[in-house]
């Protein structure tokens, strides 16, 4: 491989330029303190363990130079520098050789038979041609004279076929060096990729449960968006079709309410339900609804607030009926794009349990109404 600080090189021309290439040497503090103490051949009048030691550092990072030019199909390196630095800090130093140039592939330039020897050579032979047609010249003679000049041309004609051939092996040679800079380019695209994957992998395994779901929110939003969009498009037809699963679900109170008395309400017991504490008043009075315990909702109700004014307690039972039977269309609405949102999210089991929780109705039917949107 030629090496050179110049950018051409004599007799050879360049095929291909395949970038920048680089290598560093890097010395400890103790070859420093070597290289300082032979500042005393300096005053004795000659440098000699300096300069070796800096030659033995040069051939080795104009070594490394070449090996990473190899790598990559070049066969010369171009504009080369070499520069030696210092590198200091807390107390440490060290001390670095950086070369670098520019990695091509060169081929010799040809010298060619010049087109005027060449015709020369031709008009000859047509002229001889011609000689023996017209019977100036014999057979004999014409054979000897064509002899004669090819073999006054043969080195030329040996020369440049020579060149032809090392000439195209030096295009296959560029060619093939080409393929491999691409293929070294895209391996190296390749694995900036995955190490991009694996970044991004990492990045995601570290996220929290809540950043991660935040995330996910964040880019499954225009399908949710436009999920939404197409369930208000048939929204008037589903929320019928909803009423209509919900129906077997819960009797309405209406009438019961209308017929109940101050002391149906005030001796009713919904101890037997054994409802939970901890759930919400609406879910408890939506069970108590469900097992058509119209008086023991209204009783709950009165227990809670710790008011004893029954139509009050009648039309808060009522307003949970209708809640649970969405006799309000905007509010099953407001349902709907919550469980829209939790099934774009992949949590299926979510949006049932949460409408089961609304409605007070079974999963079986929560599942029908999820599936509905």
């Amino acid at each position: 491989m030629i090496i050179t600080t110049t950018h051409k090189i004599v007799g050879y021309k360049i095929e291909s330029y395949l970038g920048l290439v680089n290598a560093n040497q890097v010395i400890g503090a103790n070859l420093i303190a070597d290289f300082m103490a032979s500042f005393s051949d300096v005053f004795g009048g000659t440098s000699g363990a300096y300069r070796e030691r800096l030659d033995v550092l040069y051939r080795d990072v104009t070594n490394l130079l070449e090996q990473k030019a190899n790598s990559i199909g070049a066969n010369a390196i171009l504009g080369v520098h070499i520069d030696f630095d210092e590198i200091s800090g807390k107390g440490k130093s060290m001390f670095m050789i950086t070369a670098y140039g520019t990695a091509v592939i060169i081929m010799p330039e040809v010298e060619k038979l010049k087109k005027i020897e060449r015709y020369d050579v031709y008009q000859k032979l047509y002229n001889l041609a011609k000689f023996k047609e017209a019977g100036v010249i014999t057979d004999e003679q014409y054979e000897a004279e064509k002899s004669n000049i090819i073999l006054s041309h043969e080195a030329s004609i040996a020369k440049e076929i020579e060149d032809i051939k090392t000439e195209n092996e030096h295009k296959e040679a560029v060619k093939q060096a080409q393929i491999l800079s691409q293929q070294l380019a895209e391996q190296r695209e390749k694995e900036l990729q995955e190490e991009l994957q694996r970044q991004e992998e990492e990045r995601r395994q570290n996220m929290t449960a809540i950043e991660r779901e935040a995330e996910l929110r964040k880019e499954k939003e225009p399908e949710i968006e436009e999920a939404y969009k197409t369930f208000l498009r048939e929204a008037p037809s589903t929320i019928i079709r909803v009423r209509d699963l919900l129906s077997t679900n819960v009797v309405s109170p209406q009438e019961p309410l209308r017929r109940l008395t101050i002391n149906e309400i005030m001796s009713a017991s919904y101890e037997s339900m054994e409802l939970n504490a901890s759930n919400k008043a609406a879910y408890n009075i939506g069970l108590l609804l469900k097992h058509g315990q119209v008086a023991e909702a209204c009783k709950y109700y009165i227990d809670l607030v710790g008011d004893d004014n029954i139509e009050e307690a009648k039309s808060y039972v009522y307003s949970i009926y209708e809640m649970m039977v969405f006799k309000d269309q905007k509010a099953f609405e407001r349902m709907a794009k919550n469980l829209i949102e939790l099934k774009c999210l992949g949590k299926i089991d979510d949006a049932v349990l949460e409408f089961s929780m609304y409605a007070v109705c079974d999963k079986e039917i929560a599942s029908q109404v999820v599936d509905l949107l």
